[in-house]
């Protein structure tokens, strides 16, 4: 090799040695940067260079992918934690005095004391005052779970914000990357992908241009290439229990989440189960699910205590081939009950229940709590005669071989059967509206303070849905405490008749039970005491499982983003290593350019 070559190859390896030098110093400065992954230098001309460039970033590609799926996760069970941790709270430590199940206990043993002195009038207020402090806590709950629900709208609104702000980084990110795999470039395109993981599920795919294409687990595309799609959130907060999801946009109380596609076009995201994870998932699944489960809680447990109370079982007659039952007081939601045996020998249990609004029938089987009942919606606003067109109807489409007929007088209905069809059993369940004249049932608690009586109506919207939020003590009832103990308009203040029944009912009466509510209690099989003690059992188990899943997410985030910091992120010591060995051959090209100098001089002078 002659002077010039070394002298060349010396000043290449100096250069080089010194673009190698900044790459170090790069790593050290990002070592404490989130998201920075390590860089190496290659060289123009080295082999597995990156094209154009002469920096490569080294990346395991697996474990980032991982990185993000468990970040998603992460999302998920971190928002979830956070709310049902909360949401405990509002049900209160078991311990403490200002509990629902502690204020029921004070009204229970307020009843008891009535029974040794049923007239005593500083006791029937202690009661009724019991009794308003129950309603009280029971819809303060009520509410308190609605501004979580309203919270989780609002939060919705801001993670479609973050989203669509990630979504548009990316894809500008994607344009400028294009033929120019900017390690810096690259670095930020990753972060804003974590910080879109962390809010949505998310399916990364590389191009070979070097831009990436982002779709939903679901395979929702998101991002494609320089073009991102974009979410539309139509918050209606603050919501009530009465706004629910529906699929139905014209029904649906909540906001909805629509996405316009890169290619164009838009879909549903909610009514596709377009979100999965991350804490936008979490938080539908909060608004939608979680939370209107613990409302139908207290819901069942505002309408078992009404119920409880107020509503009599009126027993059917035996009449020929039947039996015939008094509807006196029959109100919108209150049921008649009808067991039969058909032709064939099959039992049927018919639930006929009272609904007013054409626009609600005909019933579908889940209307009621029973999940064994057969179900007829019928109008008995014009008495059992206006009835019994639509009440037939409804008999026949379960098979016919029973007739329904005015009984005995105008408000007794008579059902009968054809042999070999039989009538077994017939009752009512009536709700008890006045305070005297109507029987030891007492309306104690009413739905608002305008006094509406609770009686389960399906009328416009279900009654049942947000009443534990309107639940009072009968305004009347305050008016005359005194009926607590007379029950008819001639009785003795000091007959126990009333406050026996009325204690009786309450520990011993057994109320109904929705579906919704997730308790896994079968309707009339438990008290209003036991589905307090289950309301808060359910609640501690749903944080208990929470809490513990997110713990454990966020221990499986933690060593998934250990090993992604091993393989990709910045080692100090090795950056030192190389900063010693760069050094050392900076020194050595260094020497060499000395020594061909050296050279040059001694020619020079010859």
């Amino acid at each position: 090799m002659d002077l010039f070559g070394a002298l060349n190859n010396a000043f290449n390896g100096m250069n080089r040695t010194q673009n190698a030098l900044a790459v170090v110093a790069k790593n050290v400065a990002g070592a404490n940067q989130p998201g920075y992954v390590v860089e190496e230098y290659m060289g123009d001309s080295a082999s597995g260079a990156s094209p154009g460039g002469d920096v490569r970033r080294v990346l395991d590609g697996y474990v980032q992918k991982q990185l993000w799926t468990e970040t998603s996760s992460a999302g998920f069970t971190g928002v979830q934690s956070d709310y049902v941790n909360q949401l405990n709270s509002m049900f209160g430590d078991p311990s403490s005095t200002n509990t629902i199940a502690a204020k029921y206990d004070a009204f229970n043993t307020a009843l008891k004391s009535l029974q040794s002195s049923p007239g005593d009038s500083a006791a029937q207020s202690s009661a009724l005052a019991a009794a308003g402090t129950l309603a009280q806590m029971i819809s303060s709950t009520s509410n308190a779970v609605q501004s979580l629900r309203s919270s989780a709208e609002d939060a919705i609104a801001q993670s479609t914000t973050d989203v669509n702000a990630d979504l548009a980084k990316i894809a500008d990110i994607n344009r400028q990357i294009q033929g120019n795999p900017d390690p810096s470039l690259q670095d930020s395109r990753d972060a804003a992908i974590s910080d879109l993981a962390s809010l949505v599920d998310v399916t990364v795919k590389t191009q070979s241009d070097g831009t990436v294409s982002i779709s939903t687990r679901s395979g929702i595309s998101l991002v494609d290439g320089a073009t991102a799609g974009k979410l539309t959130f139509n918050s209606k907060s603050p919501l009530s229990a009465t706004a629910l999801y529906s699929t139905d946009p014209t029904k649906s109380g909540v906001g909805s989440l629509t996405l316009t596609g890169p290619s164009g076009g838009s879909v549903d995201l909610m009514a596709s189960g377009g979100i999965q994870g991350g804490k936008l998932g979490g938080l539908i699944d909060l608004r939608d699910n979680l939370l209107p489960k613990a409302q139908s809680q207290l819901d069942d447990l505002a309408a078992g205590l009404a119920s409880t109370l107020s509503d009599k079982t009126v027993a059917g007659t035996a009449v020929t081939n039947g039996m015939q039952v008094d509807l006196t007081g029959l109100q919108s939601g209150n049921k008649v009950h009808l067991d039969y045996t058909d032709s064939s020998g099959k039992s049927h249990h018919v639930s006929i229940v009272r609904v007013d609004d054409a626009s609600q029938l005909p019933l579908a089987n889940s209307a009621t709590d029973d999940p064994n009942d057969e179900v007829i919606g019928v109008s008995f606003a014009g008495g059992v005669a206006g009835a019994l067109s639509s009440l037939q109807s409804g008999l026949d489409g379960l098979g016919g071989g029973l007739t329904a007929q005015i009984g005995s007088n105008g408000s007794m209905l008579s059902i009968t059967a054809t042999s070999p069809a039989s009538v077994t059993a017939l009752s009512a369940t009536i709700t008890n509206t006045a305070l005297q004249g109507q029987g030891t049932a007492l309306p104690v608690f009413t739905d608002s303070p305008n006094g509406l009586p609770y009686t389960g109506s399906l009328d416009g919207v279900d009654q049942r849905v947000g009443f534990a939020s309107r639940i009072v003590v009968n305004p009347q009832l305050l008016s005359n405490p005194s009926a607590l103990s007379t029950y008819l308009a001639s009785g003795s203040a000091g007959d126990p008749t009333r406050i026996n029944d009325l204690v009786d009912r309450l520990n011993n009466g057994g109320v109904d039970v929705t579906p919704q509510s997730g308790l896994g209690i079968t309707s009339g099989n438990a008290t209003v005491g036991s589905l307090i003690r289950q309301i808060a059992q359910t609640q501690a188990n749903d944080t208990n499982r929470l809490t513990s899943l997110n713990t454990s997410q966020s221990t499986i985030l933690a060593s998934i983003q250990s090993r992604f910091n091993q393989t990709s992120g910045v080692n100090m010591d090795q950056e030192l290593t190389n900063m010693t060995q760069l050094q050392n051959v900076y020194t050595a090209n260094a020497r060499v350019l000395t020594a061909v100098k050296d050279m040059f001089d001694v020619l020079m002078r010859m």
